[in-house]
């Protein structure tokens, strides 16, 4: 199974080559956690899309666009996270099958709501995912405006925040959740997966897939796509996860 992550930036582009066109053919996602994000209906064709087993999505409070979860083969169990609407959205999956066993996985595609303080906004989603908590498997991915792995020392003048380690620390003593890239990246510093207008060379790690710890031993790969084609869609670069 493979998981993307990926915000559009400002609703996206709804030309054929748009974000989710390639996160569905080129990156061969199989579920999508997308942020910034019209209805999928109107980014992907129809024959295309009446073939699509499973989609959700919500604007936020202006309307222009919202968060959105999308599966290829799997019919959605939609999940209420009250009080952000349209930031974030929570789904089961029944049926997946990882390492040859179907198993239900619970997804969270969030994004913390601009503007800030984002640690605070954090924190009161987790404080909502909590609620829904039920033993299956956690994928929380998505767009958190804050660093979502730890630093390493080598990168000079982006230290985290103590609220980030705080977060950090909570995703994995309360949801068992890991950063799967840093999990199979460990020791390096992190790549950018948002390029800022006022400093587009700062490399900014605010994009992420966490990972439940059940699932680590089955994880393959977690590559975030830097490639020009996806650059010239969005200020976001997409994060793409494999599970056996």
């Amino acid at each position: 199974m493979k998981l993307c992550t990926y915000n559009l930036r400002s609703g996206g582009h709804k030309n054929p080559g748009n974000h989710w066109q390639r996160a569905l053919m080129d990156l061969g996602a199989d579920v999508i956690c997308a942020q910034e994000s019209e209805a999928p209906s109107r980014y992907i064709a129809p024959e295309e899309f009446s073939g699509i087993k499973g989609c959700i999505h919500a604007n936020v409070a202006h309307g222009k666009w919202g968060s959105a979860i999308l599966s290829k083969d799997h019919v959605l169990e939609p999940i209420e996270v009250s009080g952000f609407d349209g930031w974030v959205m929570g789904a089961r999956i029944k049926e997946v099958r990882i390492a040859g066993v179907a198993q239900t996985i619970t997804v969270f595609s969030i994004h913390a709501p601009s503007p800030g303080p984002y640690e605070p906004s954090v924190n009161r989603i987790l404080d909502e995912i909590e609620k829904h908590q039920d033993g299956t498997p956690l994928l929380i991915a998505g767009d958190f405006n804050l660093t979502t792995a730890v630093r390493h020392a080598s990168e000079e003048g982006m230290k985290n925040t103590a609220g980030e380690r705080r977060i950090h620390d909570r995703l994995r003593r309360e949801f068992g959740v890991m950063n799967a890239w840093q999990a199979l990246h460990p020791n390096m510093n992190l790549p950018q997966t948002l390029r800022w207008n006022r400093a587009p060379d700062k490399p900014y790690h605010c994009d992420a897939i966490f990972v439940s710890h059940s699932l680590l031993p089955h994880l393959v790969s977690a590559t975030v796509i830097q490639d020009g084609e996806f650059a010239s869609l969005s200020d976001h670069n997409p994060i793409l996860v494999e599970l056996a």
